[in-house]
């Protein structure tokens, strides 16, 4: 009886580890390589950038039952902290969450890649969530910290160039680096004396691979748009040609505030006054029916760039109110000293209101313009002009 229960216990132990064994080598799957995979996640991505989370959990339900354990689900949720971020850039209560889920997304990936070292879907991850943590860098000036989290994601892109290479998304790095290396060296003289150390590059290259991206990427579609708008702008100096980019995400993505707030300005930029006052009423009226995602942020912009375009019609009664109400909704939000359109508002709310004769009002929004953190140029303005008026 004894070498019975003595063999069932051998046989029993046996399995469990052929089982752990088995588990512990099993692939993990290359979603990335099958075709409904990348027509759902580029859908989702769109869900996300269009501030519909609900709509992209919906899209990838089946994937995430089936692939609980992979590591992209780790992305996705840190791309939606990362809109939340970029949305109000101002805010940095949002940061350290940020972070932490694009590190999870990456060390899940790193996890993924130790055991299966070519693997697409975790060379992706890791490219695109240490590009994240790049950019957010970058965008609190931490420029060394930017640069090496920069190297980790330009690596991965390296390895999966070889891995897949007929992979759409690097259409956008290909592309960003054959247009800046083409174009640097033509714009300053500086790097041109250098410019023997630079890759080859090409400009139109550069822009051919740029659109395809916007056209074809799974993850990268509105990124490549937004470079296309913001070459176009300030490289190669064709405003109406870059709008039709910013027209392009605003209509694609039109819950999405940041694009909103993009489009209005170059707008404004370029003169084109008629167009950003309607799709500001448009934008309004919208909010009136529902909130919109970081409502705050977005009317005190619209605010400001109605006020300045009546302000140049000499409207300066409504001109003053709308840069008054632009300055209020900026001190409903965090940091309001650290916000650029807080001291444009508060400098264009006084100088307005001078013209107005409403000389005691207007001294108290020069003087908050003036004391203001950021908007270097509006506060230098606010102090002059208070020096002249006292």
């Amino acid at each position: 009886m004894f070498k019975k229960y003595l063999k069932t216990g051998l046989t029993v132990i046996i399995l469990l580890l052929a089982v752990q064994v088995i588990s512990s080598t099993a692939q993990v799957p290359e979603l990335i390589s099958q075709t409904e995979f990348r027509k759902d996640a580029a859908a989702a991505v769109d869900s996300l950038y269009n501030f519909n989370d609900a709509a992209a959990e919906k899209i990838m339900e089946d994937w995430n039952k089936d692939y609980p354990n992979h590591p992209i689900w780790s992305l996705f949720d840190a791309m939606t902290e990362w809109w939340i971020v970029l949305s109000d850039l101002e805010n940095h209560s949002h940061d350290d969450k940020l972070l932490k889920l694009m590190k999870k997304a990456d060390y899940k990936a790193s996890k993924l890649l130790h055991k299966q070292p070519n693997h697409v879907d975790g060379l992706i991850i890791k490219a695109i969530a240490n590009g994240y943590i790049a950019r957010h860098y970058a965008n609190r000036s931490e420029w060394l910290t930017s640069l090496k989290y920069g190297r980790t994601a330009l690596k991965a892109y390296k390895y999966l160039q070889k891995a897949m290479p007929d992979l759409p998304d690097l259409k956008l790095a290909k592309g960003i680096k054959l247009y800046y290396t083409a174009y640097l060296p033509e714009a300053y003289p500086v790097v041109k004396a250098v410019s023997w150390i630079l890759p080859k590059g090409d400009r139109q290259e550069g822009l051919q691979l740029l659109k395809q991206a916007s056209q074809q990427a799974i993850f990268a579609r509105a990124e490549a748009t937004y470079f296309l708008g913001n070459i176009y702008f300030n490289y190669e100096h064709k405003p109406e040609k870059a709008i039709g980019y910013f027209q392009q995400l605003h209509e694609k993505y039109p819950n999405n505030n940041y694009y909103v707030r993009l489009l209005v300005h170059n707008y404004y930029k370029i003169g084109w006054h008629d167009k950003a006052l309607q799709l500001i009423s448009h934008i309004l009226q919208q909010s009136k029916q529902h909130k919109l995602p970081f409502d705050k942020v977005l009317k005190q912009e619209l605010f400001y760039w109605k006020g300045r375009i009546l302000k140049s019609r000499g409207d300066m009664k409504q001109a003053a109110d709308l840069m008054i109400d632009s300055f209020n909704m900026a001190e409903q939000l965090p940091r309001t000293k650290y916000r650029k359109y807080y001291t444009a508002a508060g400098f264009y709310a006084g100088k307005v209101l001078l013209t107005l004769n409403k000389k005691e009002e207007a001294v108290d929004y020069l003087k908050a313009a003036a004391k203001s953190k950021a908007g270097e140029g509006y506060k230098e303005q606010a102090e002059k002009l208070l020096e002249r008026i006292r």
